[in-house]
């Protein structure tokens, strides 16, 4: 989204709305004014009872500096509302812009501003409104025969009304309902929506106090380049899961190990891993569990023992790039961060954490590694080789073709300022293209549930936006940290780990993003981007630590369930929680090291 990238990112720039370059420009050009021309009436400027257009402009902002779009602007001269002058069109009231600027033109006399009798008034629903502003002669610009004034940041408080409580009320209850598993996430969140809409118009319409956020603000804070990437990255395992080929790498990897049940657990949790850095992890689950389970069964093992370590290899290498883990891919399209960005800071992290996860299976899973085991039966054997064919090696190859230009563009798309949606579109297109499917077919493939879950989400988060529950947080999160940014970025690590355990970490990333982007704009040094990576490296990692953290854990709880293994919390979480622990310890002593005492 174009205005998001301009208002956070600082190195993505994207094209520039032309109000937004009037505004801009407007604000360099008095700038200028008050450096190299003179300011103030000149004697004779004017003379008495002559009416002189007086340009202003100036920005409306939040106690933490951030701007207040469609904040209202009126003038007053000796109390009584005047008409504005805005874009050659007569007005009572003026709009500040997504960014929080506004400019108006206002008609009054020169003796009017030598009594100081003109002033703007501000204000907007949730917000005190501001004591009214004068202006003085001298603050007035000459520039030929325009005067401008450029009116200093008004700053509007929050108002904790109804509605605050109420948004934030309506959202703990959407975390309470996915968390425990009393609704589908996407009921859930849809009830969430709803409710904010409900209160909104039938109550807020009458009752200013009531009013959280309208249709057209809420749809505004859906990030569409999340979900034009989900979509068509599940295009393109749609396609290449026809051949077969990930059942057929399950298959090679026992062949391979020779039925060594560690081994095989080991080579299974890489392949997940990796894959899950490139493909969506939600999609390599699907694929990778049921074939486990019959391997396991082969070798004589729990399942679990394969399909756990699976679902913590795919939140970890998920982590690795922007594409990987929704979390990522939430927080890199938010931000601006590209694909190479992600991959140079947080595949390290990733890696590390692979490590840490192949070391602790062997400890965690000891009993089964250890157990003597009769060699597979053949009837076994013959059914696992049935089933891991590759189907179509020429639909295999037209895909990875395809696949692999995608990720070429992925790392090349920052030169053509091209964000990750648009690559993803453009690779999937041509796979469509050149391999032709039955549409109804691949449709049916793409999971609308999840894109609906995350457009219900984002409403959600732009409703507690809206009321200021997010810049709460975020300055409980800054008065903790203070001006340090190394104790923010551990605080964001962890905070985000612990809730994303006990919640699911989708909504938490959505949620906690605009935080972690206040406080990079706010915090010294916090350039580097590395309260992003923290955010990616707790919510990614912080959601193995329960089934319900993460949507690849839900998954595979569900596969095994139907299987007849049971997965219960507490015996998810006895592998989880350690793992949980030592990826994000270890990781977080890498991000202090190389980002606060090596510094690059």
């Amino acid at each position: 989204m174009e205005i998001r990238y301009l208002r956070y990112n600082r190195t993505v720039m994207s094209p520039i709305p032309r109000s937004k370059r009037l505004s801009f420009s407007l604000v360099l050009l008095v700038l200028f004014a008050f450096l190299f021309v003179q300011t103030g009436f000149a004697e004779g400027d004017a003379q008495a009872g002559d009416e002189l257009v007086i340009s202003v402009l100036g920005r409306v902002v939040d106690s933490q500096d951030q701007p207040v779009a469609q904040a209202e602007v009126r003038a007053y001269i000796s109390g009584v509302q005047q008409d504005l002058l805005i874009s050659g069109e007569v007005a009572d009231v003026a709009q500040t812009d997504d960014e929080g600027f506004y400019v108006l033109d206002l008609l009054v006399s020169p003796e009017e501003i030598e009594q100081e009798a003109v002033a703007l008034e501000v204000s907007k629903e949730g917000y005190l409104s501001s004591s009214r502003q004068r202006f003085a002669r001298r603050e007035i610009v000459r520039m030929g025969e325009m005067h401008v004034i450029r009116i200093p940041d008004v700053v509007l408080a929050r108002v904790f009304n109804p509605a605050f409580f109420l948004a934030a009320g309506i959202f703990v209850v959407v975390f309470g309902l996915i968390s425990m598993s009393v609704l589908h996430e996407t009921i859930a969140a849809f009830l969430g929506v709803a409710a904010v809409f409900g209160i909104s118009y039938f109550i807020g319409s009458s009752n200013s106090d009531f009013w959280i956020i309208g249709f057209r603000e809420a749809v505004g804070y859906i990030d569409f380049d999340v979900i034009f990437l989900l979509m068509t990255m599940m295009i393109f395992m749609a396609v290449t899961s026809q051949t077969g080929v990930f059942q057929w790498m399950a298959y090679q990897t026992f062949r391979l190990a020779r039925g060594n049940a560690l081994v095989v657990v080991a080579i299974l949790v890489t392949i997940t891993g990796v894959t899950s850095s490139i493909l969506n992890d939600v999609t390599v689950i699907l694929l990778m569990a049921p074939v486990s389970i019959q391997i396991a069964l082969s070798l004589d093992i729990h399942p679990a023992a394969i399909v756990v370590p699976e679902v913590l290899a795919s939140n970890i290498g998920g982590a690795a790039t922007l594409i990987g883990n929704p979390p990522n891919t939430i927080i890199g399209s938010y931000v601006g961060l590209s694909f190479s960005q992600f991959l140079v800071n947080m595949a390290p992290i990733a890696l590390i954490g692979m490590v840490i996860l192949l070391v602790m299976i062997r400890w965690l899973y000891r009993s089964e590694f250890d157990r003597r085991r009769e060699s597979p039966s053949e009837s076994l054997m013959v059914r696992l080789e049935e089933g891991a064919r590759i189907t179509d090696p020429k639909l295999l190859w037209k895909s990875l073709i395809l696949f692999g230009l995608t990720l070429i563009l992925f790392f090349v798309a920052d030169q053509f300022h091209m964000p990750p949606a648009v690559v993803a579109i453009l690779g999937s297109t041509a796979l469509l293209l050149w391999t032709r499917p039955t549409m109804g077919e691949m449709l049916r493939e793409v999971d609308w549930t999840t894109l609906v879950f995350f457009m219900s989400l984002f409403m959600m988060v732009g409703a507690i936006q809206e009321v200021g529950l997010i810049q709460l947080v975020a300055g409980w999160v800054s008065n903790i940290a203070g001006d340090n940014l190394l104790l923010a970025t551990v605080v964001i690590i962890w905070v985000s780990a612990f809730a994303s355990a006990i919640v699911a970490n989708i909504p938490f990333a959505a949620a906690f993003v605009p935080v972690a982007v206040y406080l990079t704009q706010s915090l010294p040094g916090a350039e580097n981007n590395v309260l992003y990576w923290a955010l990616a490296l707790g919510t990614c990692l912080g959601g193995n630590a329960t089934f319900i953290g993460a949507a690849p854990n839900v998954i595979a709880a569900g596969i095994l369930d139907r299987a007849g293994y049971r997965l219960s919390f507490k015996d998810f979480s006895r592998v989880g929680v350690p793992v949980t622990f030592v990826t994000i310890l270890l990781p977080t002593i890498w991000i202090i090291i190389r980002y606060f005492w090596i510094g690059f």
